[in-house]
């Protein structure tokens, strides 16, 4: 099961922690390669591989998140012999949510949730740009900053494109009304000048914990990982080493 679904770009005997990432709509594992550059040698760094792309090409697509997560949590449980972190961006984001739902559930150590560019689970706006034509979708992941290379090429586009819209009807069909709370430590990530997500939508995230949610902005918009990388790592390790220090927060 495991297999299919976590590509471990790192293991080692003995880790001290495995980070776990999820990839945001449309994105894959291969996204989080190059973190392993920047972690210490005792962190495992798994990435999650959503059915339909790269290796998983010829399997279709899932259109919930809730099964995702099913998938997802699943798969993790083959690594839960060290204690468990989560990092999800965008619509990875709320599957990491649902995931450490189901981790904690099964007893499994999850030590932090980081959940990246996204409103909290009872804040999700919903939308029906999944039922819509080709045009509107693309034009919204271009809009966001996403994907481009992929979007000019026309062969690319149609292998994409099918990807692009079950993830969209994943997240825009989710809905959580209220927020169960982890016993995990939760940090919310947010691109200073990301416009998918409100400061109170950002904030809203500390329902999802029983744990202070700690915000920490960073340079850029919704993508700002991208070019960011190093600082997002960076605050990752300081929270993990130390997740009940005062961090820099956003009202």
């Amino acid at each position: 099961m495991s297999a299919a679904w976590v590509r471990p770009f790192r293991l080692t005997p003995m880790p001290h922690l495995r980070l776990a990432c999820f990839p945001h709509a449309g994105g894959s594992a291969s996204f989080f390669r190059s973190w392993s550059e920047r972690l210490p040698p005792d962190i495992d760094l798994l990435a999650l591989q959503y059915p339909g792309r790269e290796d998983r090409f010829n399997e279709a697509p899932a259109t919930r998140l809730e099964d995702l997560a099913d998938g997802a949590a699943l798969a993790l449980r083959d690594f839960a012999d060290a204690p468990l972190a989560l990092f999800g961006h965008s619509l990875g984001a709320a599957l990491a949510y649902e995931t450490a739902l189901r981790l904690e559930s099964a007893g499994a150590p999850l030590r932090h949730l980081f959940v990246s560019a996204h409103p909290a689970p009872h804040r999700q706006r919903g939308g029906a740009l999944h039922r819509g034509d080709e045009a509107a979708l693309l034009e919204d992941v271009r809009r966001q900053g996403g994907a481009s290379e992929l979007l000019e090429d026309a062969d690319l586009r149609a292998l994409f494109l099918p990807i692009l819209r079950a993830d969209y009807q994943a997240i825009e069909t989710y809905r959580r009304a209220q927020p169960i709370a982890l016993a995990c430590a939760l940090d919310v990530l947010l691109g200073e000048h990301d416009e998918e997500v409100s400061a109170a939508e950002a904030q809203a995230w500390s329902d999802a914990s029983r744990p202070p949610a700690r915000l920490r902005r960073f340079p850029g918009g919704h993508f700002y990982l991208s070019e960011g990388r190093d600082a997002v790592i960076e605050h990752l390790l300081r929270r993990l080493a130390h997740p009940d220090a005062l961090s820099r927060e956003v009202a």
